[in-house]
């Protein structure tokens, strides 16, 4: 069953219009397509935050109040942000048609624990979700990614995502999904990132105030 979410036809465009319909609590949107007009829209802010937090992934049913054609089956394309304060400025929404092929990006489920983890590493991910490419009807709501086999020093790749049928990744085959590093890998990075911030782990200090003397009589 295909989330809904409502919109309402707009037809104020430019920056004062956008900052008054999010101050009364809307979000501009666009709706667009191949063979499509192009039809600009306004979301309740509320209602879209509330399907986000839910995970808004997939094929949506987008009812537009009012319209002639008042359904379209649709994807989220992008989610356009206020790079400081996060508010969302802007949603583009793509209308699908059945028989056309589309790209999606498709969240990854993990199930179980590695065993490299177990043995006391760290999991790594470089994924969360990935992009495929199928027609509407084999779009699928999530990918679930088995990690419990993955030892220390072992990753997952795209290429060993389980295969769908009707679907293509459209990432790269060799591109990391998750892997599991050894707990000093993990370590060392936090000790280059705080010399990178000009904090000195104490070690680090005092091996160079240890080296200090030798210095001196080479001097």
């Amino acid at each position: 069953m295909q989330t809904e979410l409502i919109a309402v036809p707009r037809e104020e465009t430019g920056k004062e219009a956008a900052k008054r319909m999010r101050h009364d609590g809307r979000i501009p949107a666009v709706l667009y397509g191949h063979g499509f007009d192009t039809r600009l829209l306004s979301l309740d802010e509320k209602a879209f935050k509330t399907l986000l937090r839910h995970g808004l992934h997939g094929l949506l049913n987008l009812k537009v109040e009012g319209a002639k054609e008042d359904e379209h089956t649709v994807l989220v394309k992008e989610i356009q942000r206020d790079p400081i304060k996060d508010h969302i400025l802007h949603v583009d929404f793509q209308k699908i048609r059945g028989g056309e092929e589309l790209q999606a990006e498709v969240a990854l489920q993990f199930v179980g624990e590695p065993a490299g983890v177990k043995a006391g590493g760290i999991l790594q991910h470089y994924l969360y979700e990935v992009s495929v490419q199928c027609l509407p009807k084999d779009l699928p709501e999530s990918i679930e990614v088995d990690i419990s086999g993955l030892e220390l020093k072992e990753n997952l790749r795209i290429h060993d995502l389980v295969t769908i049928e009707g679907v293509k990744y459209a990432n790269s085959p060799e591109e990391i999904v998750v892997a599991v590093a050894p707990k000093r890998v993990k370590e060392e990075v936090k000790i280059e990132e705080e010399l990178l911030e000009g904090e000195v782990p104490e070690e680090v200090e005092e091996g160079a105030e240890a080296e200090a003397p030798a210095e001196e009589e080479a001097e």
